[in-house]
């Protein structure tokens, strides 16, 4: 497993930070990949954001975007809302009230039940965040590497987990 940590500045569009971006062109070559939480910047094949601003193929919740998909996909990008707080103020932007389940883990775990299966194997799962969880053993997955962005003075750093796809769900 690599661990590497770097500085690079803030910004609210995580794929547009230098290390980032540069982990990414080392994965993200070829293929098809999909992205339920898009944004504005993502080099995912197939993208999505709820927010119908974002100039992305779909504008669906994205567990739904998840089960929605059919095939077998290269690999998966997920740069979700960080925080609790953050889910709740991005549903409230867009008219909907968030629910229990929409700010706890149950969040994120529905994400990666929806998609784990369609990651083929040898497929990787990209994840942004506060924390290194990733996808998870649990899923089939295994860390390949860490990438940890320290962002300087009172912000939390940015940790991107790496996982490779190494055998069907249990």
């Amino acid at each position: 497993m690599i661990i590497n940590r770097v500085f690079a500045r803030a910004n609210k569009w995580t794929f547009q930070i230098p290390p980032i971006a540069e982990l990414l062109t080392r994965y993200v070559d070829s293929g098809v990949w999909v992205d339920p939480f898009a944004g504005a910047n993502s080099p995912a094949t197939i993208t999505n954001d709820m927010d119908g601003r974002q100039p992305t193929r779909y504008h669906l919740e994205a567990v739904e975007f998840c089960k929605g998909l059919t095939g077998v996909y290269d690999g998966v990008l997920i740069d979700p809302p960080y925080s609790y707080r953050q889910i709740s103020e991005h549903y409230r932007g867009q008219g909907i009230k968030a629910t229990y389940k929409d700010t706890s883990y149950n969040f994120y775990g529905r994400v990666y039940e929806a998609i784990a299966p369609k990651i083929k194997q040898g497929g990787y799962a990209i994840t942004c965040g506060w924390n290194s969880n990733g996808v998870g053993k649990v899923r089939g997955f295994e860390i390949v590497e860490i990438l940890l962005v320290a962002h300087g003075l009172h912000h939390n750093d940015t940790i991107v987990t790496v996982e490779r796809k190494i055998q069907h769900q249990f």
